[in-house]
Order: structure tokens, then sequence, then C-alpha cells
């Protein structure tokens, strides 16, 4: 009996002796912010031409917002990656006579979203850019306050949307569709996390639609958090300001 119960506990710990190490996680996290360095203009003010008694006779445009040195609406991605992103929603408002988010970043296979929370008719008119021609890709009247129309056609493939309103020619957004989930937009505090990135060295791009584009390195270790700061010049930002008046 003695003896049976010495080789039960012997086996047990020859199994734990060896067993294989715990499976350590290929990916990590990548967090961090997108400043602008120096003083910043205050935001260009866009004069209202129509349904005037509805959106006012000025809005700020949203195109470089900035709130103590901390940028939003800044695309940050990691370049040469390819992987399925999770079927998700998108969803672009036409809201105070102005696109909410001005920027959006979506996945490929994602359905979009676009509705009215105004009281005055709106159009989403969607255009492929960068370097197409332009084609339609989505055109859709927005007739009243809680409309609402879902798509998936304009995020078929990775690319780069133009968003306007037909009816109000200041309008305009951004629609960046990636073909893999390793991407970001910065928030109102500059901040932005790309998790479930694979372990190495990436070469990472924030875009920003007046500050243009910045690259650099980063290297991501398996199952830890690696913190980043991006930084554009202020007096670019002025520049590439008045260069939109």
């Amino acid at each position: 009996m003695r003896a049976s119960v010495y080789a039960a506990v012997w086996a047990v710990v020859a199994a734990v002796l060896v067993a294989p190490p715990p499976a350590v996680s290929q990916t990590g996290t990548l967090r961090g912010t997108v400043r602008v360095e120096g003083v910043v203009p205050p935001p260009r003010a866009i004069e209202v031409t129509k349904n005037q008694e509805f959106c006012g006779e000025k809005i700020d445009a949203t195109d470089v917002l900035v709130d103590q040195g901390k940028l939003a609406f800044a695309v940050v991605y990691v370049n040469g990656l390819s992987d399925e992103a999770a079927p998700s929603e998108y969803l672009l408002s036409n809201s105070g006579c102005t696109f909410d988010p001005p920027v959006l970043a979506t996945a490929v296979g994602g359905t979009l979203l676009v509705d009215n929370q105004d009281e005055v008719l709106h159009n989403t008119h969607l255009k492929l850019a960068r370097g197409s021609s332009h084609r339609t890709v989505g055109n859709w009247a927005l007739s009243s306050k809680g409309v609402q129309i879902s798509s998936d056609r304009p995020l078929r493939r990775a690319g780069f949307i133009e968003v306007s309103c037909d009816a109000h020619p200041w309008m305009h957004a951004t629609i960046w569709i990636f073909d893999h989930p390793f991407f970001a937009v910065s928030n109102e505090d500059g901040a932005f996390e790309i998790p479930g990135l694979p372990v190495g060295t990436h070469t990472l791009t924030v875009w920003h639609e007046i500050l243009g584009e910045l690259e650099t390195d980063v290297t991501v270790r398996a199952d830890a958090t690696t913190s980043i700061e991006l930084v554009y010049s202020s007096a670019e930002s002025a520049t590439r300001q008045e260069g939109r008046e």
C-alpha cells in the first residue's frame, strides 16, 4: 500500500516537472499621447451661410483642437501589419451643423451608421480620396432629426474617405479604413491606446488633418504596456492654419 502511495506521489511530481511553462502572450499594448508644443492659435471661426436660424452665424472649426497642449482627433496606426478586425459599428453624426466626430477610424468589415441630430436637413456624402478618382461610395439624405441609416458598403476595403454635406459646404469629416485593428484616434486629452499589438519593433504613424504626419519606431514587449509621446510643433500648426483662412 505504501509503495503504491509513493508511486502516485512521484507520478504527480514528475508530471509537474515535465509540464510546459504557462504560455506567454505574444502581444502587448501601446499607450500614448499626441500633443502640440508651444502656443496654439484658437480655433478658426467659420461663417455659416445657410440655416443660420438653427446653426448660428459662425461655428468654431474642429480641424485643430488642442487643450493644454493635448491634440484631439489625430489618427495613430501601425504600418506593415495586416490582421482581421472584429466586426464593429461606427457612428458618424450630423450634429450642431458639424460632423461628429470630424475624424473617424474604422476597420474593413465594419458597418457605418450615419444619423441626423439636428432640426435641419443634412446629407452625408462619402468620396474616396488619396489618389483615387474621388468616386462617390455613399450619399444619404437625412431629412429630419432622428433619421439613421446603416451601410457596410463604404467599409469593404482599406482606404481614406472624405465626407461632406452638400447642403452645408463648411461641414466636412474624414474616415480612415484599415485592414487591421491596430489603430486609434486621440481623444480630447490627446490620449490613445492600441491593444493586442504583436511583439516586436513597429513603425508608428500619427496623422492629423492640418499638421500632417509623424513617424517613429516603437518596440512592443510581451504582456507589457509601452508608453509613447508624439509631438507636433505649434509653429507648424500656426502656419498651416493660416493657409486655410
